[in-house]
């Protein structure tokens, strides 16, 4: 008869990081200032970007100095340093790191061990296996969900606007699509949120390690905004793009955070 054992153990051995449904604690118990902290001030900043930041004007104001009126163009659209260093060289760096947070893990299965017949491994590796899988698992998806929702965007870059040279009229946010329009599928900003994506480090460690968690939190923040700003200089996006971008990308890691901790609870080890 087929031994089952070594199939069975190749398996549990595979995916250990992996929590099955009926292990996921739905009832963590947080602070008061997490809740106020994590949910209730950017509830309040979402409300803010919604219905006070339309009536500022602050996103012509901030893309204006790249726009050229004369030549009815953004001069900067096809600017080297921006489009190959902040747009695609920024854009292959995000995917290296998130793949790098894939392949820690992989290094860290205990496969490797039955395979090998060794218990030898690096210790961060087996410290942190579950942490570098959900970055992993939380860059994807929050990267995911701004592409979706540019897909069903109807809103146009600047570049395409009637007003900045284009031939697409501008739309509020809560703007009923114009009869005759081409729907521009370009909001939220998809470039910036693989910078904000960084702050998945912040979810991911502030359990286990609080100082590289604000390092992470730091870094996605200035990556972020960095690379919405490249985009903005092009004419490719305006700020309320990539303040939307950020605003989903931290609400996504939050739920993601909530309902699958990146540090396994005592009960879950």
């Amino acid at each position: 008869m087929l031994n089952k054992q070594p199939i069975q153990l190749f398996f549990n051995t595979l995916i250990p990081s992996i929590p099955q449904l009926n292990n996921i604690n739905f009832q963590r118990i947080l602070p008061r200032s997490f809740w106020f902290s994590h949910l209730v001030l950017p509830v309040i900043a979402g409300l803010l970007l919604a219905f006070i930041y339309p009536n500022t004007n602050l996103d012509a104001w901030l893309i204006q100095p790249f726009y050229d009126a004369h030549a009815l163009a953004f001069p900067l659209k096809s600017d080297r340093f921006l489009d190959d260093v902040m747009h695609k060289g920024l854009r292959n760096l995000m995917i290296v790191v998130s793949l790098m947070m894939l392949g820690f893990w992989i290094f860290g299965l205990k496969i490797w061990h039955f395979v090998f017949k060794s218990q030898n491994g690096s210790h961060w590796s087996k410290v942190y296996h579950r942490q570098f899988l959900w970055l992993f698992v939380a860059m994807v998806i929050s990267t995911s969900a701004i592409s979706v929702l540019k897909r069903l965007s109807m809103h146009s870059c600047p570049w395409d606007l009637s007003v900045y040279g284009g031939t697409q009229p501008w739309i509020p946010l809560f703007g009923h699509f114009p009869a005759g329009g081409k729907v521009g599928h370009c909001f939220p900003g998809g470039h910036a949120s693989g910078g904000f994506a960084l702050i998945a480090l912040y979810f991911g460690f502030r359990d286990s390690l609080p100082k590289l968690a604000n390092a992470g939190l730091l870094l996605g923040l200035l990556f972020g905004f960095a690379m919405g700003w490249g985009q903005m200089m092009r004419g490719a996006h305006f700020m309320s793009h990539n303040l939307w971008t950020a605003w989903i990308v931290w609400m996504v890691l939050l739920v993601q955070y909530l309902i699958w901790p990146p540090k396994a609870s005592t009960t879950e080890i």
